[in-house]
């Protein structure tokens, strides 16, 4: 088994999880559960996170591995786990997350106690400091609560088991034209579960994703917001084939993308209204949701990670 950790000018990060996970493949190994290995792969060219894996080598008794990738864009870098993986299983973690001590066995237990092409476990937020009331109110970083054995029709990368059996059966690979906007993960389990694979949900599989500062405020929620509005209806009409399905999709989102723009304005001043910020904060995130949505189905996808990858690759 492989757990694959993509790493960019994260260090500290890098460090906290390869902590936290590197006693977890010990256990795996003494139990005989798994024999295991980390692979961190870089995609910084100057191979800033190798420093940190050289640093832990000495105590992760060869279960520690470190690769550069060259080819910027998270979708290279995936890539680069599924060629690099050479076990049938392929586990999927943030540098920014931490696993919870039990999370390695129990993403194992569920995996063979099911023999799911895919488990998902929980994420849950960690923050560097106190959110103000718009973000409290809004939800902002809640995710969706599922049950143990819940099916999903599609799920990130950021707590993933991937069974490589049927990833490769189904001859998956993540879409390097999503490389700068962010949703190829969404596309590649969206095409495995279409394909008759099953993705799980764990709920006690969980990992403890840190939230730094510059990311809360309203102006990032919103942003991701519009963001993930341009990439669901980009990913929904790559999932299929043909000019009529992306004709259908462009006006579904053109549609959704109007509906919600309508009523998260009307929310909004209802907020306003009534003093109610929940209403004023979910209203505005339904709004920038809605207008990248009418986007995405104009052809435009917000390429996130473009930007921040260019400005740190010429740092």
């Amino acid at each position: 088994m492989t757990v694959a950790v993509p790493t960019f000018h994260r260090n500290t990060e890098l460090r906290r999880l390869l902590a936290a996970l590197l006693p977890q493949l010990a256990e795996t190994a003494a139990g005989g559960e798994c024999d295991a290995e980390v692979l961190v792969i870089d995609n910084d060219p100057a191979g800033g996170g190798r420093a940190v894996a050289d640093e832990l080598s000495p105590s992760a008794e060869g279960r520690l591995r470190y690769v550069l990738e060259g080819a910027p864009g998270l979708a290279a870098v995936r890539n680069r786990a599924l060629d690099e993986a050479d076990g049938r299983l392929l586990v999927f973690l943030d540098d920014d997350e931490e696993p919870a001590p039990d999370w390695l066995a129990t993403m194992l237990a569920m995996w063979a106690h099911h023999g799911s092409a895919a488990v998902f476990g929980r994420v849950v937020s960690v923050f560097e400091v106190e959110r103000d009331a718009w973000l409290v109110a809004g939800r902002a970083f809640i995710r969706p609560a599922h049950r143990t054995g819940d099916r999903l029709p599609a799920v990130a990368t950021n707590n993933l088991l991937l069974d490589l059996d049927v990833v490769r059966r189904l001859g998956l690979r993540f879409d390097t034209r999503l490389a700068f906007s962010g949703g190829e993960d969404s596309l590649f389990t969206t095409q495995l579960t279409r394909g008759g694979g099953t993705i799980l949900w764990c709920d006690e599989a969980v990992v403890y994703e840190h939230v730094p500062q510059d990311r809360l405020n309203r102006r990032w929620i919103l942003t991701r917001a519009y963001r993930n509005g341009t990439v669901e209806e980009t990913v929904a009409r790559l999932a299929g084939s043909g000019p009529a399905h992306a004709i259908r999709v462009r006006l579904q989102y053109l549609l959704g993308g109007v509906v919600r723009v309508i009523g998260g304005s009307g929310r909004v001043l209802l907020g306003r209204v009534t003093g109610k910020l929940t209403h004023v904060a979910r209203g505005e995130r339904a709004v920038a949701r809605g207008a990248g949505m009418i986007a995405g189905a104009a052809g435009f996808v917000y390429q996130e990670y473009a930007k921040r990858t260019a400005a740190r690759r010429s740092a």
